[in-house]
C-alpha cells in the first residue's frame, strides 16, 4: 500500500517556527554520485546526514516560517520529491533530539532534564555493551595542536610523503634480510618478564603518536580536535583521541588519510625501529627498537589495519567505498533483505541506493559479525587460561552481547515493528519452523565425513646407498636414473690415507712374518711374535676389505638417484653419508600424517582410503591402512609435509632438526600399490572415509577438544 502524503498528526506541529541553531553548520558531501548534505554541531561534535530534500527543508527553518509554510514553499519547489508530512514530522524530531534546532515553543525544565538523564544513560548503556573499548575523557588537544601546526604542514606534504615512503621500504628490505634473527625464539622473546616490561613501556608512547598523528591530521584540513584522553582496550590504558571532525571533510581522500594516518605513523615507527635494531649493539635499546618493531608492525596491521574491527581501518574503507555508517547500514541491510526475501513483506524499504552498495553493506555486516565473534572467543579463551574467573565472565558477556540479546531482539521484532506487525503469527510459524529444519539437519541427519591429511612416498632406509669409507668420488659409473643390476658398481671412491695404510700394514705384516720365521729357536718370542704376525694379518684383511669398499656397488636391482645434485668427480664423503637411494618404484611405501585430534577417528572409524597423486591431481586411487605407528611423533618422513615445503604441518621454531613439526602427529603406513608411482618424495592427498554422522556433533567434538587443549586438562 502507498504511503500516503498527509499525516493525522500534522497539526500539533504546523504552526512551529523552527530555526537552525547558530554552532550547527552543513557542509555538502557526494556519495557515489549521490548529493547527501552533513550537518555538524559544533558543540556536541555530533553529525548528522540529509537527503537534498531534507535539506531543503532545513534551508527554510529561519524560525519565522512555520511548518505549514515550509511545507507549502516545498510542495511547489519538490513537486514528485516532496517528502510525506510524517517524514517531515520525523526529519524536525530527529534535528530536535539532536539540539541543533530552537522553536517558538519553549521546552520544559522537566523535558530538559529527562533528555539529559536519557543521553547520559545511553552512553552508560554504550560503555555497558562494549567493557573491552571504555572511554575515559581527559584533555582538550586543540590549543596544542594549533601551535604545533606546522608538524601537520611538513609531515602531510609530498616531501614528507616521500621520506615515509624511504624509511618504510628500507625498513622492510632490512626485515626481510633479517627475518630468522628477528622470529628466532620468537615466544621466548616476547612472554619474557624483561620483555613484557619493555613492551609495557613502549606500547603507551607508540599508541600516542599513533593518535596525534590523527589530530594533526584533522588540523591539516581545517578541522578541530577538542578530545583526548585514554581507552581500556582490553584493560589495558590505550591513548584516543576524537577525529570525529573529519565527517564534515567533503574531500573522501581527506577523510582516509586521517582514517589511515595511525597505520601510517605506526609503520613508520617500526621501520625506524628495525633500522636501530641492525645499527646498535644488543642493549636496551636495541630490545626497545624490537618491541616497537612488534607493536608497530604487527598489532598494526592485525588491529587498526582490519577493517572488520571498528578502528583505522574501518573509516577508511567505509570511506572508500564511500558509504558512510558501513556497519551500522551493513546491519539495517541484513535486516531489510530477511524482511523482504524470507518473510515476504513488501513494504520494508532498503537504505542501499544500488545494488553494488547493497552487495557491500550485507557482505561487511555478515563477515565483521563473525569475525568479532571470532575475536571475543580468542581473547575469552586467552584470559580464561591465565585468569579462570575474568575469563569465564568474559564469555558470558560476549554469548550475551552476540548471540542471546541478537535472538531476543528477533523475537520481539514481529511485535514491535510495524512492518511486521500484520504478519506476526506467520513469521513466528515460519521461524519455528525453519529453527526445527535446521536443528533437523544438525543433529538427526547423517552428513558424509571425511578427514583429509597429506602423505609421501618415501625411500626406505635399506634403499640407501651410503659410504662405508671416506674417500674423494674418483669415478662415476652411472649416471641418476639409470637401472642398476645387483652388483653393479655404481661409483669409485679413491681414498689416500687407506692406500697408504695398506701400504704399511703389508711392510709391517712382512716384517712381522720374518721375525717369527726367524725366532723358531726361542719358543717364549715365537709365541708373542705369532700373536703380533696374526693381529697383523687380520688388520690387513680388514684394510683391503675397506679398499673393496671404495669401489660402491648396487646391492639389488632398481632404479638409482644421487642425493645430491653435486656429487661430482673430486667430492668428499664421509662414512656413512649418502651416496644416493636404489629405488624399486613398485614398492615404494607411503606413509601419511595423522593429527592427535584425527586419530581416533582414523583408526576406528575408516571405511575406504583414497589417494591422490600431486602429479596427477585428477587421477583417484583405492587405498588400505597397513599399519599404525602407536605412538605419536614430531619427526616428519619428508620436508614436502611442512609448510616450507608446500605441505600443511608447521614446523617447530624451535626445533633441534630440520623436520620436528610443532605438535605430534600418528605416522599411518598405506598400501600405494594401486597408484602409478614414477617418482619419490612426492606428495599425495589421501582421504579417509568414515561412516555418516550428524554435523553437531562433530562441532561438539570439535569444541571439547579446544577447551581440553586450552585449559590442559
Amino acid at each position: 500500500m502507498a504511503q500516503s502524503l498527509f499525516s493525522p498528526s500534522w497539526y500539533k506541529v504546523s504552526n512551529l517556527k523552527i530555526r537552525v541553531r547558530k554552532h550547527a553548520v552543513i557542509h555538502r558531501h557526494v556519495y557515489r554520485d549521490k548529493v547527501w548534505y552533513v550537518l555538524q554541531d559544533h558543540v556536541t561534535g555530533q553529525f548528522q546526514r540529509f537527503t537534498p530534500q531534507a535539506y531543503q527543508l532545513i534551508g527554510l527553518m529561519n524560525g519565522e516560517r512555520t511548518l505549514q509554510q515550509i511545507w507549502d514553499v516545498a510542495c511547489e519547489r519538490l513537486k514528485e520529491d516532496l517528502p510525506t508530512q510524517d517524514e517531515v514530522i520525523q526529519l524536525v524530531g530527529q534535528l530536535n533530539k539532536a539540539n541543533v534546532v530552537q522553536s517558538n515553543v519553549l521546552p520544559s525544565i522537566e523535558h530538559l532534564h529527562r533528555r539529559k538523564q536519557n543521553e547520559q544513560q545511553k552512553k552508560l548503556l554504550q560503555q555497558l555493551k562494549s567493557p573491552l573499548s571504555v572511554r575515559i575523557p581527559m584533555l582538550d588537544p586543540e590549543r596544542f595542536l594549533s601551535s604545533t601546526q606546522w608538524v601537520a604542514n611538513l609531515v602531510f606534504s609530498k616531501l614528507g610523503a616521500l621520506v615515509w615512503l624511504i624509511v618504510v621500504l628500507t625498513g622492510a628490505v632490512l626485515a626481510v634480510t633479517h627475518w630468522g634473527a628477528l622470529t628466532n625464539n620468537l615466544s621466548d622473546k616476547v612472554l619474557g618478564v624483561e620483555n613484557l616490561f619493555l613492551m609495557a613501556l613502549a606500547y603507551p608512547i607508540v599508541k600516542l603518536i599513533h593518535e596525534l598523528g590523527h589530530g594533526y591530521a584533522v588540523k591539516r584540513w581545517g578541522g578541530e580536535v577538542h578530545e583526548m584522553g585514554v581507552m581500556l582496550l582490553i584493560f589495558i590504558p590505550v591513548p584516543y583521541v576524537d577525529a570525529s571532525a573529519t565527517s564534515s571533510f567533503s574531500n573522501k581522500y581527506q577523510r582516509m588519510i586521517v582514517g589511515a594516518v595511525g597505520v601510517l605513523g605506526e609503520l613508520l615507527m617500526a621501520a625506524i625501529a628495525m633500522i636501530v635494531w641492525v645499527m646498535v649493539e644488543p642493549g636496551l635499546v636495541r630490545a626497545l627498537a624490537y618491541n616497537v618493531m612488534l607493536i608497530g608492525g604487527v598489532s598494526t596491521l592485525l588491529f587498526n589495519g582490519n577493517p572488520l574491527l571498528r578502528f583505522d581501518a574501518y573509516y577508511v574503507l567505509a570511506d572508500f567505498l564511500e558509504i558512510p555508517n558501513l556497519g551500522a547500514r551493513g546491519n539495517a541491510q541484513v535486516g531489510y533483505v530477511v524482511k523482504r526475501y524470507l518473510f515476504r513483506i513488501s513494504s520494508v524499504r532498503t537504505n542501499a541506493y544500488s545494488y553494488t552498495e547493497s552487495i557491500w553493506l550485507v557482505v561487511y555486516a555478515v563477515s565483521a559479525y563473525i569475525y568479532r565473534l571470532f575475536v571475543m572467543v580468542a581473547i575469552s579463551l586467552f584470559v580464561a587460561s591465565k585468569y579462570f574467573f575474568i575469563g569465564v565472565l568474559l564469555a558470558i558477556w560476549s554469548i550475551m552481547q552476540s548471540l542471546i540479546l541478537p535472538i531476543a531482539k528477533l523475537v520481539t521484532k514481529p511485535r514491535t515493528d510495524s512492518a511486521m506487525r500484520l504478519k506476526s503469527k506467520r513469521i513466528y510459524l515460519g521461524s519455528f519452523v525453519l529453527i526445527l529444519a535446521i536443528i533437523a539437519v544438525l543433529f538427526a541427519v547423517p552428513a558424509p565425513y571425511k578427514t583429509y591429511t597429506q602423505g609421501v612416498i618415501y625411500v626406505p632406509q635399506q634403499a640407501y646407498v651410503r659410504a662405508e669409507v671416506n674417500g674423494f668420488v674418483d669415478h662415476l659409473f652411472v649416471e641418476a636414473g639409470s637401472s642398476v643390476k645387483q652388483g653393479e658398481v655404481i661409483l669409485e671412491l679413491n681414498s689416500p690415507d687407506l692406500e697408504s695404510q695398506v701400504v704399511v700394514l703389508n711392510s709391517q705384516l712382512i716384517e712381522a712374518r720374518l721375525r717369527y720365521e726367524a725366532s723358531v729357536k726361542n719358543r717364549s718370542e715365537s709365541e708373542i711374535l705369532l700373536e703380533e704376525l696374526r693381529y697383523l694379518e687380520q688388520e690387513y684383511r680388514h684394510a683391503l676389505s675397506r679398499m673393496e669398499s671404495l669401489r660402491i656397488k648396487s646391492p639389488a636391482q632398481g632404479t638409482f638417484f644421487y642425493a645430491d645434485r653435486e656429487t661430482e668427480q673430486g667430492r668428499y664423503y664421509y662414512r656413512g653419508q649418502i651416496f644416493g637411494f636404489l629405488v624399486d618404484f613398485d614398492s615404494l611405501p607411503l606413509a601419511a600424517m595423522i593429527s592427535e585430534d584425527d586419530i581416533d577417528r582414523v583408526r576406528t572409524q575408516t571405511s575406504s582410503v583414497t589417494l591422490k597423486l600431486a602429479s596427477n591431481p585428477n587421477q583417484e586411487y583405492t587405498s588400505r591402512i597397513k599399519r599404525f605407528v602407536p605412538s605419536s611423533t614430531r619427526t616428519l618422513p619428508s620436508a614436502v609435509l611442512a609448510t616450507e615445503g608446500g605441505g600443511q604441518i608447521v614446523l617447530d621454531p624451535n626445533r633441534s632438526h630440520d623436520l620436528e613439526s610443532y605438535e605430534g602427529y600418528f605416522r599411518v603406513e598405506l598400501d600405494s600399490t594401486q597408484a602409478p608411482i614414477t617418482r619419490f618424495d612426492e606428495r599425495v592427498h589421501v582421504l579417509f572415509e568414515h561412516d555418516s554422522e550428524p554435523i553437531a556433533y562433530r562441532w561438539y567434538r570439535s569444541i571439547r577438544r579446544l577447551f581440553l587443549r586450552q585449559f590442559d586438562v
